[in-house]
C-alpha cells in the first residue's frame, strides 16, 4: 500500500431528496461513463486516468484504493473503492445501503468526480430516547402534513448555466425555470429546475415529455426556500413588486427620507465605496443604509448589493443573506443577479455545514447538537496490510521476494468559521521489512503530505506550509514548501510558491534543489473558459536547474470540454511538455474523447546530468564538469516522449456499457556521452475494449469482459480477461477474477502463456471498519528454441482498514 491513496477525499452535501458526493482523486481523469444506469445499490463509474497528478507518480493510478467520508451516513453511502488494477477498466465503485439514481457532472477532465445522488424519499433519522420521552409527555396533536410540491432537476453543472435564459419548453401559467445553488467553493453545484407541479405523477409526464431534450432529468421534491422564492417572483411578475417587498423575510425599509440631488447620492455612494476599500465595512453599512432610505432613484440596485456585501464582510452572515436575498427579489434581471445569486450561494452552503438540520423536519439527536457546537471536523484513516510475494522459476527453490508489514495514517482537522478556515493534514506510511537484511529492501518511511493551510475570506488570501503538492502553475507535484494565494478580482486569481522539489515521499527535508514561482488564472471567459499562466524558476546547487513559463486553458460545457497546457523551458529554449485533451458527449450519450502528449521524460531539468553518472551527488559532478557540460548531458538524457490517445463509451442500455481504446506512444534515440550508452528509438501501441455488465445475476453485481492487443519492438501480447464483483451480503464482497496472456518474444522467437488467477474478498463491521483480502497466483509456461522455461509466482495481500 501506498502511503498516499489514489482516493484523497470526499464531500458530502445532501439537501432534501439529493446529494452530492465529489471524491478528490490524486490524478486528473477523464469521466468516461457509469453503469448501470438506472436505480441501483451499487454504481461503477469508468475513468481514464491522466500522467497529471499531485505529488504522486502517474503509476498510482495501477493501484486500488477505499474511502468513506464523515458523512457518509447521511446519504446512505456504504464505501467508495477505486480499482486501477486493470489496465483500461479503472473505476470508481460506489455502494448505497439502498437503492438511488445518480447523475454525473459534465465531462472535463479533472481531479474530482462529482456525483449526484437522488433518493425515494427523505432519510427518517432516529430520535434519541430524550426526544422519544419529550414528545409522550406534550400532549399536543400532531401537525397536519404538510402538502408536497415537486419540481424537476433538468441539469447540473459547477458553472452558471445559460439553459435558464432560453429553456425552449412549454410551460403552463404558473411555472417557471430558474437556477438554485447548492454546495461551495471548487463544490459548488447549480441546479437548473423546472418547477412546480402538486403531484408527482403530473411532474413524471413532464418529465416523460422532456426526456429526450434532457435525458439526465429528475424529480425531486421543492423545499420551502424555492417556493417561498417563486411565488415572490410570480407576484412580482404580475405587478405586485411593492407586495412582494412588504412580504420579503427581511424588514421593509422605514423612514424614508426627503429627495435629494443626483450629486448627493453620487457623493454618498463614493462615500461608502472608499469606506469598503478601506476595510471600514460598519461605516459602509451605514453609509448604504442611508442611500436605501431615499426615494427611488437608480443607485438603489448597486446600494443594495454592497450594502449585503458591507454585512457579509463584517461577518454578519444573516443579516447579509437577508440583503442578498432582498436584491434578488427586487432585482431578479439586475446586471448584478448572477454575481449575487453565487455570493449568496456560497452564503447559504457556508452556514448549513454549521446547521445540521434532520431531513422532514425531524429533530437534532445529540450527536448532531454536538456537532452543531463544534465547528472543528476531525477525520482519520488507518490501514495495516501484510504483503507477501514468492517467486520460482522452473525446478529451482522458491524465493521470497517480499514479506512486509505496511502501515498508513491519513489525518485531517478542519475548522471553519465566519472568516477563518484552518486545516491541516497528515498523510504517512511505514513498512516494516521482515526479511533478513540482505534479501528484503529494508524498512521506509513515507511521508505524502504533512501541512496546515489558512483561508481568510474576508480578504481573498489563502497560504499552505508545509509537504504538499500542485499539478498547476509549472509545479511538478509534490514540494515542501509555501502556497500563497489571493483572490484579486471575482475572475482573476494570483499564486505564489516557493520550496524545494520532493522526488519521492521518502525523501527527508531539504535537498539540492528550490524553485519560486507565480502564477494567474482568469475565468470564466462567457461561462465556458478559464486560462491561465505561470513563470517558475527552480535552481539547483546554484546553477539554473528549470525557468519556464507556461499556459493552461480548459473549456467545458454540457457536450464538450477541452484541456490544453503548455511548459516551454526559456532556459533551453525547448518545450518540456505539450498536453491536449478533449473530449465529446452525443446525445445518444455516446462519449468519444481523445489525447495528445509530448514531453521530455524525465522532465527536462539540468540534475538530469547526474543519470547514469558514477557520482554520489550532483554537487560532486558540478565539481568535474562545467554548467555547459551539464546542461547538455540534460538534453542527452532526456528523451521526448509523444503518445496518442483515443477512446470511446458508449451505454448498450441500462446495465452494458461497451468501451474502447487505442494508444500510440514513441520514444526517441538518446546518444551515447558523458560514458552512458545510447538508447534507440521505439515505439509501443495497444488496442483494447472492453463491456461492463452490471446486475447479471443479482443487483450489484459487475462483469467486465476484456480484450486487448499490445505490440513493441521486442513483444506481441493478446490478452483476455473477465473481473467480476458479486455481493454475497450488505457486507461481504468476492471478487474473481482472471487474465490470460499469449506473448510473442520477437527477440528470441518464443512464445509465452501466462495465466494470472485471482481473487479479493471484503467484510464490512458497519460503515468505518472492514477486512480485505486479495490473493493472486501466476502461471507461465515458454516455448523457447531448445528449451522451456515455466515460472511459478503468488502474493497474498491481507489487511484492515478503519475511518473514524
Amino acid at each position: 500500500m501506498a502511503a498516499q491513496p489514489f482516493i484523497s477525499g470526499a464531500i458530502v452535501d445532501r439537501n432534501g431528496n439529493s446529494a452530492r458526493i465529489t471524491i478528490l482523486l490524486a490524478c486528473q481523469v477523464q469521466y468516461m461513463g457509469h453503469t448501470p444506469t438506472n436505480r441501483a445499490s451499487v454504481f461503477r463509474i469508468q475513468l481514464e486516468p491522466t500522467a497529471s497528478c499531485k505529488g504522486a507518480p502517474p503509476s498510482i493510478a495501477n493501484t486500488q484504493g477505499y474511502f468513506l467520508p464523515a458523512r457518509a451516513a447521511e446519504v446512505e453511502l456504504s464505501s467508495i473503492d477505486y480499482d486501477g488494477t486493470t489496465f483500461g477498466n479503472q473505476a470508481l465503485t460506489l455502494s448505497f445501503a439502498a437503492n438511488v439514481s445518480i447523475t454525473m457532472m459534465p465531462p472535463s477532465v479533472s481531479d474530482r468526480i462529482t456525483v449526484t445522488v437522488t433518493f425515494d424519499a427523505p432519510v427518517v433519522r432516529r430520535e434519541t430516547s430524550q426526544q422519544r420521552v419529550s414528545r409522550r409527555v406534550l400532549p399536543a396533536e400532531p401537525p397536519a402534513p404538510k402538502k408536497e410540491v415537486f419540481v424537476i432537476n433538468l441539469e447540473s453543472s459547477r458553472e452558471p448555466p445559460v439553459t435558464v435564459d432560453n429553456p425552449d419548453l412549454i410551460m403552463d401559467v404558473d411555472q417557471k425555470v430558474y437556477v438554485t445553488t447548492t454546495g461551495q467553493d471548487d463544490a459548488m453545484l447549480y441546479r437548473v429546475r423546472l418547477g412546480f407541479f402538486d403531484s408527482k405523477e403530473s411532474a413524471a409526464a413532464r418529465l416523460e415529455a422532456i426526456r429526450q431534450k434532457y435525458p439526465a432529468a429528475w424529480i425531486d421534491n421543492a423545499s420551502e426556500h424555492e417556493i417561498r422564492l417563486h411565488r415572490r417572483a410570480m407576484a412580482a411578475s404580475s405587478g405586485a413588486a411593492v407586495a412582494s417587498r412588504d412580504a420579503s423575510s427581511a424588514q421593509p425599509r422605514a423612514n424614508k427620507r426627503a429627495p435629494v440631488s443626483d450629486e448627493k447620492l453620487a457623493s454618498l455612494m463614493a462615500d461608502g465605496r472608499a469606506q469598503m476599500i478601506d476595510g471600514q465595512f460598519p461605516k459602509a453599512v451605514q453609509i448604504y443604509t442611508k442611500i436605501l432610505q431615499y426615494p427611488e432613484h437608480e443607485h438603489m440596485p448597486n446600494a443594495q448589493e454592497y450594502l449585503a456585501l458591507a454585512r457579509q464582510r463584517s461577518g454578519q452572515n444573516a443579516h447579509a443573506k437577508a440583503e442578498y436575498q432582498r436584491f434578488l427579489e427586487l432585482y431578479p434581471d439586475a446586471e448584478g443577479a448572477d454575481r449575487v445569486r453565487q455570493r449568496l450561494a456560497a452564503l447559504v452552503a457556508t452556514s448549513q455545514t454549521s446547521r445540521v438540520v434532520a431531513a422532514g423536519g425531524a429533530d437534532r439527536t445529540s450527536r448532531q447538537a454536538t456537532r452543531l457546537a463544534d465547528p472543528w471536523r476531525v477525520h482519520t484513516f488507518l490501514s495495516q496490510y501484510y504483503r507477501r510475494d514468492v517467486n520460482q522459476i522452473g525446478e529451482n527453490e522458491e524465493v521470497t521476494s517480499q514479506s512486509s508489514l505496511y502501515t498508513d495514517l491519513n489525518f485531517d482537522a478542519r475548522r471553519r468559521g465566519s472568516r477563518f478556515d484552518f486545516g491541516a493534514r497528515v498523510s504517512a506510511g511505514y513498512r516494516h521489512d521482515m526479511l533478513d537484511e540482505s534479501l528484503g529492501p529494508g524498512n521506509l518511511l513515507r511521508i505524502s503530505y504533512a501541512f496546515a493551510d489558512l483561508v481568510d475570506s474576508r480578504l481573498g488570501l489563502r497560504g499552505r506550509i508545509g509537504r504538499q503538492s500542485r499539478n498547476n502553475g509549472g509545479i511538478l507535484g509534490r514540494f515542501d514548501g509555501v502556497d500563497l494565494g489571493y483572490q484579486l478580482t471575482e475572475r482573476v486569481s494570483l499564486s505564489a510558491t516557493a520550496g524545494q522539489p520532493v522526488n519521492s515521499a521518502s525523501d527527508g527535508i531539504g535537498g539540492p534543489r528550490s524553485f519560486k514561482g507565480v502564477s494567474a488564472t482568469y475565468g470564466p471567459i462567457a461561462d465556458n473558459l478559464d486560462i491561465g499562466g505561470f513563470y517558475i524558476q527552480q535552481s539547483v546547487e546554484g546553477i539554473s536547474d528549470r525557468e519556464a513559463v507556461g499556459v493552461e486553458v480548459r473549456y467545458f460545457d454540457s457536450g464538450r470540454s477541452f484541456w490544453g497546457l503548455i511548459d516551454y523551458d526559456i532556459s533551453y529554449n525547448e518545450l518540456g511538455s505539450a498536453f491536449l485533451h478533449g473530449a465529446w458527449r452525443f446525445e445518444s450519450q455516446m462519449m468519444i474523447n481523445a489525447s495528445l502528449d509530448r514531453r521530455r521524460s524525465p522532465f527536462l531539468r539540468t540534475s538530469n546530468a547526474l543519470i547514469g553518472q558514477p557520482f554520489e551527488s550532483f554537487s560532486n559532478l558540478l565539481d568535474v564538469l562545467g554548467e555547459d557540460e551539464l546542461r547538455q548531458l540534460s538534453l542527452d538524457r532526456s528523451a521526448i516522449t509523444t503518445t496518442y490517445t483515443l477512446g470511446a463509451s458508449y451505454p448498450l442500455s441500462p446495465r452494458f456499457q461497451i468501451n474502447g481504446n487505442v494508444t500510440f506512444s514513441s520514444i526517441s534515440e538518446t546518444p551515447e556521452s558523458g560514458g552512458v550508452a545510447a538508447t534507440p528509438s521505439s515505439t509501443y501501441s495497444y488496442f483494447g475494449a472492453n463491456l461492463v455488465a452490471s446486475s447479471l445475476l443479482r443487483e450489484g453485481d459487475v462483469s467486465i469482459f476484456g480484450v486487448r492487443y499490445s505490440q513493441s519492438a521486442s513483444t506481441k501480447v493478446t490478452s483476455l480477461s473477465i473481473d467480476t464483483r458479486f455481493p454475497i451480503t450488505r457486507s461481504l464482497y468476492i471478487n474473481p477474477r482472471l487474465r490470460v496472456d499469449y506473448k510473442q518474444i520477437l527477440s528470441s522467437s518464443s512464445t509465452e502463456w501466462v495465466y494470472m488467477p485471482g481473487l479479493r474478498m471484503q467484510y464490512r463491521f458497519g460503515r468505518s471498519m472492514r477486512i480485505l483480502l486479495d490473493a493472486g497466483r501466476l502461471i507461465a509456461n515458454r516455448d523457447s528454441v531448445g528449451a522451456n522455461v515455466d515460472r511459478v509466482s503468488y502474493f497474498v495481500n491481507i489487511g484492515y482498514q478503519a475511518f473514524f
